[in-house]
């Protein structure tokens, strides 16, 4: 790190440049060497306001007091057990230590969440430490927050779909709906999985991201099926069909995206380079200030929803492998205190030690029911599945996955068009496959 942070400041400095922590520190070296420009700043403003103080790191701090001098007319507003960011040097401490030497006004009141949101919150507030407080509800009572522990990632993905559809038919807009996630690789995950059930969403996006955005770079002017053009775009940009273990969290986010776009490829065969671009579009192009929400649980901080979601509370993900775990039970709290009505918290890897915290007595993945035989539709379907997949060379779920199959195999469409309206069947894979699906489906 020592050494990539010396590059930095070199190129930096070649390039004549500065970056925000630069101007902070510039304006502190003129103010601690011109006391004429200090002293006209000082008659200028004479009290000061700041907001989010728990999130004021060193150079802030040290630039505040040079503004104040020896006055003390200042009010900050904060809170401890919002403190997240100590991963840039902020720090609650310049917070709590007001407490002795300033007048304090405690805001407990909570305007914004049940009394059974609040209550799952406060669980969390003897391991915050800090300054002790407790919130208290003004809202009336609602239902009490889900906790549920799932078999696997899918299933985990169609609880939250399933329950976003449960509360968008009870009245609840699709705009006050989120699902906040620890990590950006996360989102991609919920971007396919609500793509695949028909409901908008929006913020965070795969096509915005590093990974996305050079691949779809390398490919400008590249001819030929968008399977070899991709793979071959992805391999030049360092893609890896099997990452190693401890990848920082952007390169382990870059290499999660490389690799959907490559099996998006794979999955369109033979088709070309637009028809790729057109499928990324209608998969992973969100509409712009519609759906539901999808956000970091840092970028979430300071807004609320009707509902949230939280899932992939488990360890590894929150807290994220070596992290503080201090700021990251912060960071549940954080996410917690974001729903107004509605919440649900879901696992379905190792249960996080925080939801012993929250009253989770030795949570455990749930298992499985055994799995009923096959219909003879379905069989037949996955028949099929497994010898296009062969006569393809791709692995069979980029044919279509088993709860693809088994919709089809539910609705029995008929025409080209019945099954052009089966989630998960797009226009890519309804003209490779149409025909044949129903096919087996007659003989099904």
């Amino acid at each position: 790190m020592l050494k990539v942070y010396r590059a930095y400041e070199e190129r930096k400095a070649a390039a004549g440049a500065v970056d925000f922590e630069d101007l902070l520190e510039r304006t502190i070296r003129l103010y601690e060497a011109d006391a004429g420009a200090l002293a006209e700043l000082r008659s200028r403003y004479r009290a000061f306001t700041v907001d989010e103080y728990q999130d004021v790191n060193l150079l802030q701090q040290t630039l505040l007091e040079l503004w104040l001098g020896d006055r003390d007319d200042l009010c900050v507003v904060g809170d401890d057990y919002q403190s997240i960011y100590g991963f840039t040097g902020a720090s609650a401490e310049h917070l709590l230590a007001l407490r002795g030497r300033a007048r304090v006004f405690r805001l407990e009141q909570n305007y914004r969440s049940t009394p059974q949101v609040l209550a799952l919150a406060n669980r969390l507030v003897p391991r915050l430490g800090g300054a002790e407080k407790r919130l208290l509800a003004v809202a009336p009572d609602g239902p009490e927050p889900e906790l549920r522990a799932l078999g696997d990632p899918g299933e985990e993905g169609a609880f939250v779909v399933g329950r976003v559809r449960a509360l968008h038919a009870e009245g609840v807009p699709l705009e006050e709906i989120a699902i906040l996630f620890r990590t950006n690789a996360r989102s991609a995950d919920y971007e396919e999985v609500l793509h695949a059930a028909g409901i908008p969403f929006q913020g965070a996006s795969l096509l915005a991201r590093d990974g996305a955005r050079g691949l779809r770079k390398r490919l400008r002017g590249a001819t030929g099926p968008a399977r070899e053009a991709v793979e071959r775009a992805a391999r030049e940009l360092g893609w890896l069909q099997q990452p190693p273990d401890g990848l920082g969290e952007r390169e382990q986010v870059r290499q999660n995206d490389l690799g959907r776009l490559v099996a998006l490829a794979l999955e369109l065969g033979e088709a070309g380079l637009p028809e790729f671009e057109e499928e990324l579009e209608a998969r992973f192009g969100a509409s712009a200030g519609t759906g539901v929400h999808l956000l970091t649980l840092h970028r979430a901080k300071g807004l609320e929803w009707d509902a949230v979601f939280l899932p992939r509370v488990e360890e590894g993900e929150l807290p994220v492998r070596r992290g503080d775990v201090d700021e990251e039970r912060r960071l549940l709290y954080v996410g917690i205190t974001r729903a107004r009505r509605h919440l649900a918290l879901s696992w379905s890897g190792r249960p996080s030690r925080f939801l012993e915290e929250l009253g989770v007595e030795r949570p455990r993945p749930a298992r499985r029911a055994p799995a009923e035989p096959d219909t003879p539709v379905v069989a037949a379907l996955k028949a099929w599945r497994l010898e296009r997949s062969r006569a393809d060379e791709v692995p069979a779920y980029v044919v279509f996955h088993n709860s693809t199959l088994e919709e089809i195999a539910a609705r029995r469409p008929r025409t080209l068009r019945e099954l052009a309206s089966v989630p998960g069947v797009g226009p890519a894979k309804l003209e490779r496959y149409g025909a044949d699906v129903l096919a087996a489906l007659a003989g099904g």
